[in-house]
């Protein structure tokens, strides 16, 4: 699935009486070794993150929790695009270097952004670059 500047990822995601289970990261992708930078971060109700692009790795973003607005802008031509994820759908979106991404949490309650990147070395490298876009 595109949205036309980059990919969102349906995921595999389970659910029973405990809560559930994700799992964005593909046993190949690990088998491969290229996966890297992997951190989550929290986002209050009104917060945003981002607003920043890479240079030369693909950064791929699963958000967990309230409803968000992800807006992303490609360098080169100016195009944007713009979803809603509604609470917890579960997309992951792989966000291709020299795209610049914001996520605005636009619910009631706590999101969670879990992100990775796809770069064989890429604790070498933070990568980011700036660029304010909400």
């Amino acid at each position: 699935l595109y949205m036309g500047i980059i990919q969102v990822k349906e995921i595999e995601f389970y659910q029973d009486d405990r809560g559930w289970c994700i799992k964005p990261i593909s046993d190949d992708d690990i088998e491969k070794g290229i996966i890297s930078d992997i951190h989550m971060v929290s986002m209050k109700p009104g917060a945003i993150r981002g607003n920043h692009y890479h240079v030369s790795k693909t950064e791929n973003i699963l958000i967990i929790g309230s409803t968000c607005r992800v807006l992303v802008e490609d360098n080169n031509t100016k195009e944007k695009e713009e979803k809603i994820l509604e609470n917890n759908e579960e997309m992951l979106f792989v966000i291709p270097p020299d795209v610049t991404h914001a996520i605005e949490n636009i619910g009631n309650e706590v999101s969670y952004l879990f992100c990775f990147s796809n770069v064989k070395d890429g604790l070498k490298n933070r990568d980011i670059v700036n660029n304010k876009i909400i």
